[in-house]
């Protein structure tokens, strides 16, 4: 039998085996379980993910021959047909080469014919942005009301250039770019049944190149498999996509990490000769600094080279790197020797270090020190970040052997050696810092410091006494005074006013509170006055939860009435809306006073923004 390309043969059949597109497949299966199907389907999204083999896959659904269902046997005659695309019923259009009505209106002559072998004859039209505007002007009324026994499946990679009438007849679906780590995960699966060998870094280097498409994906796993004789290694990998290898940039991290210029132009130089181009090496970086970043903003999650690394660098540092990086790849593309403004990149990162920022090493907040690299940290006080780069390169996986587990929900995690998943991240607990041992200093001139209550051989980490000072400095708000009962009938809007910022409420309840004039206290029964303009604001459920705030407050059961009228009265929103403009008034005249103003103003030939003015003091 003839060699299979790896995306024909472990093209999905069903539902259940399709990877990524959960959106699309969980709605489709509900649809078709509970018999609710529309006429029309549009699916549209970028190469490669899956368009139109859903389309396939509903074409079986809809005429398996034990009925329409989310699950298809896969073994009658027409979802075998099907499957391999010789089935009489499902006719398959290609647009780009059917523009013409003539075209369109050939097709639509079969449409009224029931189908031949099939419950429904479906009409699948790949790359339907492509037909003309005659064409979709033949196709709008068989689109809106076809016969029953007909189904309408449309695919495009441009759904910007289909007419609104035909977007408006159709369900439609947007497939998503699949995640390079899920990706990986499912070239794993695959491999693992062709017993082929690989490592976890080369196939997440596939998944990055194919750019959220799995065909694609599966096209480089073939031509990879072929350049590296039945074996997929890192080194191989990169060097048929022309990308950099992770280690090449590394060995330029730990180079600024020393901060020497004349080291940074040594590993470029030695880098180069295994690089594409400078750009290449240059987005890399990028990529790499970034994962540097997540490190110290999430730590636990990457692997002891980056760790390592983190711990080398300020945040700060990387901040700046990744900055200098950016903004460089703009004037790399304009500049006529590309070396020598990476070159220059590479200066500025370590000349425009602020000399403040630099960490002791090892001792970086948020990263916690792998235990093997203790003995490094003991003897020198430093990482031996060379000595991680100079490790032996992981042997290839050897493929696991096929189990019965289906091979639609693959494990990811395992192949994400560089860059952490998004569910990843969130599962990460920061690590509890440990106290570190610092290197012998060296006799410099201090000032006396304030006795510390643990040896000086093992001091917190300063970062993370930073970090809890704001917890200990916190300054707590002073309790609101106990609320008096009102005297008179003057003091009624003023105790309202007041009791509102006692009560727990939120949202629109607290909206339609300040905007309420309390009229009568009888017994348990409050009547408040509102306007009329806020009265499609209230509703029983919102006075029910005003009511439970007041007996909440008070301990005894309140029922709220409302009263409505053109203008309510002193509402407390009123009178902070009529004190705001008191403040802003005052503000206004004291700038207007203030002598400094006046000699700018008068220096100048200047005025005054009044509309900028804002007052310091904060009404409630």
């Amino acid at each position: 039998m003839s060699y299979q390309v790896l995306a024909r043969k472990y093209r999905p059949r069903t539902f259940d085996e399709l990877v990524g597109q959960e959106h699309v497949s969980r709605a489709l299966m509900h649809a078709l379980d509970q018999d609710r199907l529309h006429h029309a389907y549009l699916f549209t999204g970028t190469r490669g993910v899956g368009k139109t083999t859903i389309a396939r896959i509903l074409s079986r659904c809809l005429n398996c021959e034990q009925g329409v269902s989310a699950r298809p046997c896969g073994v009658c005659p027409t979802c075998v047909e099907i499957g391999e695309g010789r089935f009489v019923d499902l006719i398959e259009v290609d647009a780009a080469s059917r523009t013409k009505v003539e075209d369109t209106r050939e097709l639509l002559d079969n449409v009224q014919y029931a189908p031949t072998r099939g419950r429904y004859k479906v009409y699948l039209i790949d790359e339907v942005h492509m037909l003309s505007a005659h064409s979709f002007n033949a196709l709008l009324k068989t689109l809106e009301e076809p016969p029953p026994h007909v189904k309408f499946l449309l695919a495009t990679t441009d759904p910007q250039k289909l007419p609104v009438t035909v977007l408006s007849r159709c369900l439609q679906f947007s497939l998503k770019a699949l995640p390079a780590e899920q990706i990986a995960g499912h070239l794993q699966a695959l491999l693992d049944k062709e017993m082929i060998r690989y490592e976890a870094p080369a196939l997440l280097a596939l998944g990055k190149a194919a750019q959220g498409s799995m065909r694609d994906a599966l096209s480089l796993t073939d031509q990879a498999i072929a350049f590296g004789s039945e074996q997929l290694s890192s080194e191989a990998v990169n060097a048929m996509l022309g990308t950099v290898d992770r280690n090449h940039v590394l060995t330029l991290l730990v180079a600024l990490a020393e901060q020497e210029p004349a080291g940074v132009l040594q590993a470029l130089a030695t880098v180069s000769e295994h690089c594409p181009g400078e750009l290449a090496l240059l987005d890399e970086l990028i990529s790499q600094l970034h994962q540097l970043a997540v490190c110290q903003a999430v730590p636990g999650s990457h692997d002891e080279t980056i760790t390592q690394l983190a711990a080398a660098l300020s945040a700060e540092q990387v901040q700046l790197y990744y900055d200098v990086a950016v903004r460089g790849r703009r004037d790399l593309q304009d500049a006529p020797d590309s070396r020598a403004a990476l070159e220059m990149l590479l200066l500025r990162m370590v000349l425009f270090t602020p000399k403040g920022v630099l960490p002791t090493r090892g001792e970086h907040a948020g990263v916690k020190k792998p235990e093997a690299a203790a003995p490094s940290a003991e003897a020198g006080g430093k990482p031996d970040l060379r000595a991680l780069l100079d490790r032996p390169a992981a042997a290839p996986t050897p493929p696991t052997p096929p189990t019965a587990q289906p091979a639609a929900s693959p494990v990811v995690e395992s192949v994400s050696q560089g860059g952490p998943t998004s569910a990843a991240l969130a599962q990460v607990e920061s690590p509890t810092p440990e106290p570190r041992e610092q290197a012998a200093p060296e006799p410099v001139q201090a000032e006396p410091e304030p006795p510390q209550p643990e040896p000086e051989s093992t001091p917190e980490p300063v970062p993370e006494a930073v970090a809890e000072r704001p917890t200990q400095d916190a300054v707590e708000e002073p309790p609101l005074a106990p609320l008096q009962e009102p005297t008179s009938e003057s003091e009624v809007a003023t105790w309202w006013a007041a009791l509102l910022l006692r009560l727990d409420l939120d949202g629109t309840v607290r909206n339609i509170a300040r905007n309420a004039v309390l009229v009568s206290r009888e017994d348990t029964v409050w009547t408040l006055r509102i306007s009329t303009g806020h009265e499609v604001l209230v509703n029983r459920e919102r006075l029910d939860e005003l009511s439970g705030a007041l007996e909440n407050y008070f301990q005894r059961r309140i029922q709220i009435q409302v009263d409505y009228e053109r203008r309510a009265g002193d509402t407390p929103e009123a009178m902070a809306e009529a004190r705001r403009q008191e403040l802003l008034v005052d503000a206004t005249r004291t700038l207007h006073e203030d002598p400094v103003v006046q000699q700018l103003v008068s220096t100048f030939d200047g005025r005054l923004d009044e509309g900028s003015v804002t007052p310091k003091e904060t009404v409630e």
